[in-house]
């Protein structure tokens, strides 16, 4: 049983990874990015072809892959998702423009790059390791690993931070927090532009360990969509419990009655907390204007 836990909580943690890309741009915009997958995908694709010059620098390749998603997260904030998140709660065409966007790159990813999965090879951490009698791949350590550090950087920026003052602002009243001289949309670029370098780092190394395809970030999205809704889509810390209680209900499920009722109690959990605490587990109400 405890290896189905200790299992549960290291693959809920890059969940939780993902799921930070969903939180940060909830946050401030109260819109997600629906092509979140392709995003991660697009960032794996960058490195590959960097890594075929052999005369630049890893760092370089790695910085460059988070920065294209990044700035192409700006871009599609500013085309795709402002003109539709500035009419009020009830207003998501930008949801139907980020599934599109999810759709369309796909389907140019998979015409240009080939539907195969393909290796990228980053240093990685290569081998296993052994923790409490459970081998778990090293690559998928540091990325839980890396998962809490991020996050914790997130929530600490948010909370204590002159940039986490302005998101918050932003977040609660727009029109007011330009009267103070903040910029809305400055604002909410630069939060997309963070939220998307996120999804760029996550996708390079998931497909260091996992291989690299046009769909290679659909194996977690579904999961990095519960575990923001079962954290909080207004909490960054959030993430982490919900991709801990993801994780391990879906672990433990699967190993008490079959892999299949895992996920099953995985989705089950995500309407028992939309019914009876649609907030999220650390996620607060938000009121909406009207």
């Amino acid at each position: 049983m405890y290896q189905s836990v200790l299992l549960g909580a290291v693959t809920g943690l890059t969940f939780s990874f993902v799921a930070l890309g969903f939180v940060l741009t909830f946050i401030t915009t109260k819109t997600l990015n629906f092509a979140l997958g392709e995003f991660m995908a697009i960032a794996g694709f960058v490195a590959l072809a960097l890594l075929s010059v052999s005369w630049i620098p890893t760092f370089v390749v790695f910085g460059v892959a988070i920065l294209v998603p990044a700035l192409l997260g700006g871009v599609t904030y500013h085309v795709l998702v402002r003109p539709f998140a500035g009419g009020g709660g009830h207003d998501v065409r930008w949801l139907l423009t980020t599934v599109a966007l999810s759709f369309v790159l796909l389907n140019l990813l998979t015409n240009s790059r080939g539907a195969r999965v393909q290796a990228l090879d980053m240093p990685s951490a290569t081998g296993f390791a052994t923790l409490v009698g459970v081998t778990f791949s090293r690559q998928l350590l540091l990325i839980a690993v890396l998962a809490v550090l991020v996050v914790a950087a997130a929530a600490v920026i948010l909370a204590k931070t002159s940039i986490g003052v302005k998101m918050r602002a932003v977040s609660e009243d727009p029109e007011m927090a330009s009267l103070a001289g903040i910029s809305p949309r400055a604002v909410a670029i630069g939060t997309w532009i963070a939220a998307m370098a996120v999804a760029g780092l996550v996708g390079v190394l998931w497909s260091s360990y996992a291989g690299l395809s046009p769909r290679m970030g659909l194996a977690l999205l579904i999961g990095a969509f519960a575990v923001a809704v079962i954290g909080g889509l207004t909490s960054v810390p959030g993430v982490l419990v919900g991709g801990l209680v993801y994780g391990i209900t879906t672990y433990v499920t699967g190993y008490r009655f079959g892999a299949a009722w895992g996920d099953v109690a995985g989705l089950g959990l995500v309407v028992l907390v939309l019914v009876f605490r649609p907030q999220g587990l650390l996620g607060r109400h938000v009121e909406v204007k009207v």
